[in-house]
């Protein structure tokens, strides 16, 4: 039996890089529960019960990797460049975001690219936990 999946709520959990929330998958419904790890009652609930798994946390591999990833993609010579450039440097996620606000339209492919991502990363995951599941056909924005 194929699960109904919560796509939004899963590429959300996929892309949150908070340390402080916990984005849990419901194995029943295909929903997706977030608790504040402050929040030690809620948290608990959802980890000690087998109905639910949490979802990976970003050790902050994701996003670098993302901001690399994206360069061949990015169509604006000059953009490119200093997006590369920004890499090179200290702090370099901060750099690359505020180089892409001086390019809007790279930003929005930016931005198209990390939700493509993040699906992808969601998908494998499902995968990996046997959770059988339907690809998204619509609403959700596709990269190529």
């Amino acid at each position: 039996m194929t699960l109904r999946i919560d796509w939004e709520g899963l590429i959300v959990g996929f892309e949150s890089r908070s340390h402080r929330i916990t984005h849990f998958f419901d194995r029943e419904t295909g929903d997706v529960e977030q608790a504040l790890v402050s929040d030690s009652r809620r948290h608990a609930e959802f980890s000690e019960n087998p109905r639910f798994v949490a979802l990976p946390r970003d050790q902050g591999e994701r996003t670098l990797g993302d901001l690399e990833a994206f360069l061949p993609h990015c169509e604006d010579e000059a953009c490119r460049r200093t997006l590369a450039a920004s890499l090179q440097g200290q702090d370099s996620a901060a750099t690359f975001r505020t180089t892409l606000l001086r390019f809007p339209k790279e930003e929005a492919r930016f931005f198209h690219f990390k939700e493509r991502q993040a699906l992808e990363r969601a998908q494998n995951w499902l995968s990996g936990q046997g959770i059988p599941f339907s690809r998204p056909d619509r609403g959700l924005t596709t990269f190529s």
